[in-house]
């Protein structure tokens, strides 16, 4: 074993099945005063069922990597990344205000960090994925501009794809696309109350991504459950 994978491995941070092409994924979720209730609890159940739906396809468990960060007053790694084999879904509650931009920001660095350790290892990976979920908008609004800035910078250079996700009538949907590529791409919106499904398509949508070939170019994602609208 190198010393790299043996340091690693320490930090419980191993990367299974180097070489087979991977897939980062970083999950950043809603846990504010607003989520109290039936949100948080159909978030809790989304995020088991992400992981159920992960462990239905044996290649997807093997080269799927998943990192969840949830954000209120505070940003915080609830899951560091981790095979989707080993993953376990937290039990999140809800509390404090909306440090969105901040949690942007860890999920990207989370994501450089994670394509690192790839190269580190020899390990060829797919462009990673970030999902955010939110049923607000940030108060972090001192941190909004390094946010954007490094986000677009990264959708500009093919570095990420980003999935932003509104749940109910709170959410600010026109703000949130601005977090888009260009101010142009899709936001997912959900009821607050019914939106687990979307954790189950991201899961499908990964399988699919991870059981493709790279070099016949763009892959055709899982169609979006009828609980979640597309503008």
């Amino acid at each position: 074993m190198s010393e790299v994978l043996s340091g690693f491995k320490e930090m419980g941070n191993v990367v299974d099945n180097v070489g087979e092409r991977h897939i980062a994924c970083v999950l950043l979720v809603d846990t504010s005063g607003s989520m109290a209730g039936a949100s948080i609890n159909e978030l809790n159940q989304g995020l088991l069922e992400f992981g159920n739906a992960l462990d239905q396809d044996e290649h997807a468990r093997g080269v799927a990597d998943v990192c969840v960060i949830s954000f209120n007053s505070n940003v915080e790694t609830v899951v560091p990344f981790c095979p989707a084999a080993n993953y376990s879904a937290p039990t999140l509650s809800a509390g404090g205000l909306t440090s969105m931009n901040e949690a942007v920001i860890a999920g990207l660095d989370a994501i450089e960090e994670r394509k690192q350790l790839y190269r580190q290892l020899g390990c060829s990976y797919y462009r990673p994925w970030m999902f955010l979920l939110t049923d607000g908008e940030p108060t972090d609004q001192n941190m909004e501009g390094e946010a954007k800035n490094r986000l677009q910078q990264a959708l500009n250079d093919k570095k990420v794809n980003f999935f932003p996700m509104g749940i109910g009538a709170g959410a600010n949907y026109a703000h949130l696309k601005s977090y888009t590529k260009e101010g142009n791409g899709a936001v997912l919106k959900a009821s607050a109350s019914q939106f687990k499904e979307a954790f189950v398509w991201l899961s499908s949508s990964m399988s699919v991504i991870s059981n493709s070939d790279p070099s016949l170019g763009n892959v055709t994602l899982e169609p979006t459950p009828m609980t979640i609208e597309l503008i």
